[in-house]
């Protein structure tokens, strides 16, 4: 690529009425938050919150997943030691969940791993027919980051003696 070429967003940003449509557009990787795919979802956010003309943010996936979570490389690094690695994953979700307007995740095909906590740090999640919520952390031994994003998301276990 020749110095004067910027590469294509993956993340790009649409006003209707008020309302910022972020839509992750890294199809053929299944919108996987790579370095690239957080620092354009940061920037974007950003850019709403600047914005007087935003009142709300709605995130979506352009093709078949919402988001395929982290790249694996990434994954496996974190778990052999370079913690820094998870944690520019985690700079995307926490910017959501950091987000000052209210955000909606319009979940319309699988959310895997990271893509879970990126769904689980909207304030509201709407899925299609097609959205899939699935944890992998486990399976790569790491600890299942979305524990603190599901608590937030679906609230504490209610005590049944104190519900009435």
């Amino acid at each position: 690529m020749n110095e004067q070429q910027q590469p294509r967003p993956l993340v790009h940003r649409e006003i209707r009425d008020g309302v910022a449509v972020l839509r992750m557009d890294d199809p053929e990787r299944r919108n996987v938050l790579s370095p690239r795919m957080v620092g354009d979802l940061v920037d974007a956010i950003d850019a709403c919150e600047r914005d007087v003309a935003v009142s709300a943010i709605v995130l979506t996936g352009t093709g078949p997943a919402f988001c395929a979570g982290a790249e694996l490389d990434n994954l496996l690094a974190a778990a052999q030691g370079e913690e820094h690695r998870l944690r520019e994953v985690y700079a995307g979700f926490l910017r959501v969940a950091s987000c000052r307007l209210p955000t909606i995740a319009a979940v319309n095909g699988p959310a895997v791993g990271a893509g879970l906590n990126l769904a689980l740090a909207c304030d509201i999640r709407l899925a299609s027919e097609e959205a899939l919520f699935d944890c992998r952390f486990a399976q790569l031994g790491l600890h299942p980051g979305h524990t603190w994003m599901l608590t937030r998301a679906v609230g504490h276990k209610l005590d049944p003696r104190r519900a009435i």
